[in-house]
């Protein structure tokens, strides 16, 4: 996947940052699945997670190892808003969940490059990427439909999932956008500052969907494994990981960009999946799913139209 080194940042800097991104967010992925697995309890594991990045954080910059940026109030009102969005988005994706399955989820998410890139075209400065780039996004699409349909199917429960999916699907845009907007617009010193304002204002809603939902009644009645402990602690550990790689590497790229990074994500930790452990998946799957994959190599970022003022 190409990128727009016209910034500051070198080549080099921002393929590690794609790197350390995507190995911590498949690996959150997986490390999530064990902690959930071990202790069921979604809103106490993603409180903990969340809990324990913001004291990190507060400790890392409080004993002087790293350079970290204070709340400041002024600073509130727009991560607030990015926040927000990001609590109602995980509680849509929940109620898209329920009335869908997670392959229909995987298709839908699969488009949101293409949302992404028309929405920087439009109000974020970009020129629309090149008719290469444009093939690769669509074939993504494509690719991710025929897996759905070779190995499994959409399920769609109704005009109710169809709602709630484009409830999520319009908040997932507006996150990748508006994040954007904010590392651009809105100046913190270190990437620490993004991170722990999203975290420690994450924590009021997370407790809030954990409330409508219904998770703080299971902590008399869940009884955790003996693992638990271990791998709710490693979720919070790749939280922190994931929350800084996460800002790091969407400060280098375009919002399509990481939008496209996410997404490639999520498809390879499901190749792998279908690869390794669910052995029933049929080899054309597979390869659809590979199509996706070598399809976001193609990909070159589009050029700011600001940079076409620039003297050479």
């Amino acid at each position: 996947m190409g990128t727009d080194t016209a910034d500051t940042a070198t080549r080099m800097e921002i393929i590690w940052a794609i790197a350390f991104y995507s190995i911590c967010s498949s690996m959150m992925l997986v490390v999530n699945k064990m902690a959930m697995s071990s202790y069921p309890v979604a809103g106490a594991v993603n409180l903990m997670q969340l809990g324990t990045c913001s004291i990190f954080v507060w400790i890392v910059g409080g004993l002087g190892l790293a350079k970290t940026d204070p709340i400041k109030w002024e600073m509130v009102k727009p991560y607030g808003i990015y926040v927000c969005a990001f609590a109602a988005g995980i509680y849509a994706n929940m109620k898209a969940l329920g009335l869908s399955n997670v392959e229909t989820i995987i298709v839908f998410r699969a488009c949101t490059p293409i949302a992404v890139a028309l929405i920087e075209w439009m109000f974020m400065d970009r020129h629309r990427p090149n008719n290469k780039s444009c093939l690769a996004l669509l074939v993504i699409v494509l690719g991710a439909y025929s897996y759905v349909q070779l190995d499994a199917e959409m399920k769609m429960g109704g005009m109710q999932a169809y709602i709630w999916i484009g409830i999520w699907y319009t908040l997932l845009c507006f996150q990748m956008t508006y994040g954007k907007t904010l590392l651009q617009n809105i100046k913190l010193d270190t990437v620490w500052g993004p991170v722990l304002y999203t975290n420690f204002l994450s924590i009021p809603p997370t407790i809030l969907l954990g409330l409508c939902l219904g998770d703080y009644e299971k902590f008399e009645v869940t009884e955790p494994e003996e693992d638990a402990t271990f791998w709710v602690s490693m979720s919070c550990v790749f939280g922190i990981a994931i929350g800084y790689s996460g800002w790091k590497c969407r400060g280098l790229i375009s919002a399509t960009s990481y939008t496209l990074v996410g997404v490639i994500n999520k498809l390879l930790s499901v190749a792998v999946s279908v690869t390794f452990i669910n052995k029933s998946a049929t080899w054309q799957s597979i390869f659809a799913l590979l199509v996706c994959l070598l399809a976001g190599t193609q990909y070159t970022e589009a050029p700011k139209r600001s940079a076409d003022n620039i003297p050479k």
